[in-house]
């Protein structure tokens, strides 16, 4: 089967377990893979992606490496995973001017140093065209995997639920973002949280949202959950930007790129959870809770099932 008939998701489910030790911290297919070394587990993802295809009109090479050690690290720390390190490996035509290069490497480096973390080099090669693969590896104490039960609650961490999907959306457009700094700021420079390791040990489960909130909720309801959204963030500059809610909510639910955490958590821990996220400056929004059945549904609606996939 071709896989533009097969689908990301199809081909990912079958790929994820070839060679996958039986006694993983996390299960194969989850958000970062891993092993178990000395009672704690030691955590890794790797991200590859066409320069083109993510350099959003304004960034430059330095912008496009920062946002490559997000992607990998926002996955790592969904799992409650702290970066240690992050390697490249660069694809680069050979007539490529050697700053575009090295800005590159430079906004990767940078992106790691905030997180605490470090560049540890990698591989270069020739190609048609500049792409990049980003792998991370985090240790982490208590490794989260995606999990849900009936009767848990919903919560987004973060602030760039839509206006990620605005930055996209004024890409593809040709609208300027002059006079709408966060949400150029939340594009360009997408640093995930290390405030969400604040939170280990309360929550049940964690995915990284990246393809799209609903794509996100929706694998979330793949485990054999029904997922209920009451509410969503709908930021003024959201607003304004798309000029309508019912357009704001196109950008929450389909942005995508948001590099930010869909926290599954037991109801009666949610008072504690709010707590310690406030305590940390996280910001935190109940969007809704999990219940006994199966699909995505905002506000009693059917959420349809959109998001970004490669096939």
């Amino acid at each position: 089967m071709r896989l533009k008939d097969l689908g990301e998701r199809a081909l990912l489910a079958r790929l994820a377990p070839l060679g996958y030790p039986p006694e993983a911290p996390l299960p194969p297919g989850d958000d970062a893979g891993g092993v178990w070394a000395e009672g704690r587990a030691w955590l890794l993802k790797t991200d590859g992606f066409l320069y083109r295809e993510v350099a959003l009109k304004g960034m430059g090479p330095f912008e496009v490496g920062f946002r490559g050690v997000a992607a990998t690290a926002s996955d790592l720390l969904a799992k409650m995973g702290r970066p240690l390190g992050f390697t490249l490996g660069l694809f680069l035509p050979e007539d490529l001017e050697e700053g575009f290069v090295l800005e590159l490497v430079r906004g990767a480096a940078e992106a790691a140093k905030r997180l605490g973390a470090f560049l540890l080099g990698g591989d270069t090669n020739r190609g048609v065209e500049v792409a990049l693969t980003v792998s991370g590896y985090a240790l982490a104490e208590a490794p989260l995997p995606r999990k849900a039960l009936p009767g848990d609650l919903l919560y987004l961490a973060g602030d760039r639920w839509g206006r990620t999907g605005a930055a996209i959306r004024a890409h593809y457009e040709g609208r300027s973002l002059e006079g709408f700094p966060k949400i150029r700021e939340a594009a360009f420079y997408p640093l995930p949280r290390l405030e969400l390791l604040a939170l280990s040990g309360l929550l049940r489960g964690s995915l990284d949202s990246s393809d799209g909130l609903a794509e996100t909720l929706w694998q979330l309801a793949d485990l054999g959950v029904g997922v209920e959204v009451e509410a969503l963030p709908l930021y003024p500059d959201v607003l304004a930007f798309a000029g309508s809610e019912e357009a704001a909510l196109e950008l929450v639910l389909y942005g995508g790129e948001e590099f930010e955490a869909v926290l599954v958590v037991p109801q009666e821990g949610a008072a504690a959870v709010e707590a310690r996220a406030k305590a940390k400056g996280l910001p935190l929004f109940r969007a809704g809770r999990v219940v006994a059945g199966e699909g995505v549904y905002l506000r009693g609606a059917p959420l349809p099932r959109k998001g970004y996939a490669h096939f």
